[in-house]
């Protein structure tokens, strides 16, 4: 049975045109969410940055958009939500930069409805864990690493920074102290 290298090349050539369109529709989400936020409709962002995380996770696009979903309910109060997002971030992409930061995200989380003493099981066993990848090495070998800056800026424009002392760890949000932390 011959085969037809037209055909081939032809079905090579759609799925190429497809998988561009599928981007491009992504990329345009994502550009519709940056310019939602500038505008303050945050709705519309969150909207936006739902349909990339479900019509295209594999995205360039996914993990900013991930962090993002969940940093907006943690601006909303929204705790729960925020903790769930923020895990789905972490467990979908552990290399990306703002993996630190989500963890961090979730301690602050977590220690605002809760004093870490009065912290049911899972909760507790999350905060220390956090604590232990924090504190189990030196923490510049955390961010100083190529994968884990120091820093971070989010698609909502905070801005994340940490500063590690030899007794305390401090989290600056957009310039001001967000979370200080003691071994």
């Amino acid at each position: 049975m011959k085969r037809n290298p037209f055909f081939f090349i032809l079905a090579s050539v759609l799925l190429l045109i497809l998988g561009c369109a599928t981007l491009s529709e992504t990329g345009e989400r994502y550009r519709a969410s940056e310019q939602a936020i500038e505008d303050g409709q945050l709705y519309f962002a969150f909207v936006h940055l739902k349909a990339i995380l479900r019509d295209d996770p594999k995205s360039p696009y996914a993990p900013k958009a991930a962090f993002a979903l969940g940093e907006y309910y943690f601006n909303n109060t929204d705790y729960y939500n925020a903790i769930a997002k923020l895990s789905d971030y972490i467990r979908l992409y552990p290399k990306d930069k703002g993996v630190i930061f989500a963890k961090l995200l979730i301690y602050k989380a977590l220690t605002t409805v809760k004093k870490e003493e009065d912290m049911g099981e899972q909760e507790a066993a999350l905060i220390k864990e956090i604590r232990k990848e924090l504190f189990s090495q030196p923490l510049f070998l955390i961010f100083y690493d190529k994968k884990f800056p120091r820093s971070y800026k989010s698609l909502f424009d905070n801005s994340y920074l940490v500063y590690d002392y030899v007794d305390k760890i401090k989290v600056f949000r957009n310039d001001k102290i967000f979370l200080e932390l003691s071994p």
